[in-house]
Parts: C-alpha cells; sequence; structure tokens
C-alpha cells in the first residue's frame, strides 16, 4: 500500500534509505554507502507538504518512500528507495506514479530525477516506467544546478544522468 507517512513513522526512513543503498557498493559505487541519507528534517518537511509517501508491507511496517521536491518550476523525484526484501513487488513503481499524480495535480507538465546510468535498478528501471534521458545540451539552469549539487555530495558525474517522464 501507497500511503503519507505518519510523522513518527519519518525516523525510520533513513535506515531505509541506507539499507536500500547497500547494493550499490556490487556495481563498484561503494561511495555511495557514505553519503548521509535523507535528513529527518527534510523527510518531516516533505510530510507536512503532502510530498511523502511510504510503501508498506500488509502489517503497516514501511518498507519504502518517495521524496518529491520542488525546485525552481521542476518537480523532482528526489528520492526512491526500497529495501531488498521488497523489490520485484511493484512498491517502486507504484511509488514514482503516486509521485508522478501528485506533481500532475500541483500543475507540472513533467517529474525529473537525476540517477545513474548502467546501474540497473536506476536509469534502465526509470526508463522502462516511462522516464527518459534528458541530453545535456538541454539542460536548463535548474538541471545544471541540481546536478552539481548532487555531485558535490560525492556521485561521479560522468556515471549520473537526468531523466524526466511527462505527465
Amino acid at each position: 500500500m501507497i500511503r503519507l507517512p505518519r510523522r513518527h513513522e519519518i525516523g525510520r526512513l533513513p535506515a531505509i534509505e541506507n539499507a536500500a543503498d547497500r547494493r550499490y557498493a556490487r556495481v563498484g559505487l561503494p561511495r555511495v554507502l557514505v553519503m548521509p541519507p535523507a535528513s529527518v528534517a527534510s523527510l518531516e518537511q516533505g510530510r507536512r507538504a503532502g510530498r511523502l509517501w511510504i510503501a508498506t508491507e500488509s502489517h503497516g511496517r514501511a518498507v519504502g518512500f518517495a521524496l518529491m521536491t520542488l525546485r525552481a518550476g521542476h518537480a523532482w523525484l528526489d528520492q526512491l528507495s526500497v529495501l531488498d526484501d521488497w523489490q520485484g513487488c511493484g512498491f517502486g513503481t507504484a511509488l514514482i506514479d503516486r509521485t508522478a499524480d501528485a506533481a500532475r495535480t500541483l500543475g507540472y507538465r513533467a517529474l525529473y530525477l537525476s540517477t545513474y546510468r548502467g546501474v540497473p535498478w536506476n536509469a534502465p528501471f526509470y526508463a522502462r516506467r516511462g522516464f527518459a534521458d534528458v541530453p545535456r545540451g538541454q539542460w536548463d539552469r535548474t538541471t545544471r544546478l541540481q546536478f552539481t549539487i548532487e555531485n558535490s555530495h560525492g556521485h561521479p558525474s560522468w556515471r549520473r544522468t537526468i531523466m524526466y517522464r511527462g505527465l
């Protein structure tokens, strides 16, 4: 089930992100493991704004989440994390669809994200869900700024791409 989180559930979400990120070491990206997860403050802000959703298993426990941010006229899927044991159950797709629906409702014409190329659960996963690469020559100021900010956290820029899904 996809739903808005309750305040007391926010504290669990950084641990979900950290656990989901462990698999990056298997594809030569161990640096991702030392990057800080989304802060509780940013997640709480997303919750209060209605831009944070969780995926829950049958007992109501959070097993994944999506956070949407709004930056200079663009809606961004800022974070999508699902625990490994719950991969392949449709939670990631459902979280993306819920985020896209919210962006559309707010009047946005596209949902953007940045991700790794060639990592199966990143760019190829998103492409199968309707996202396409934005060629670097078409990046606007907001997109370039987002890319720069993320790379300042340690992401190798040559392995990253910006993608969008029309709404």
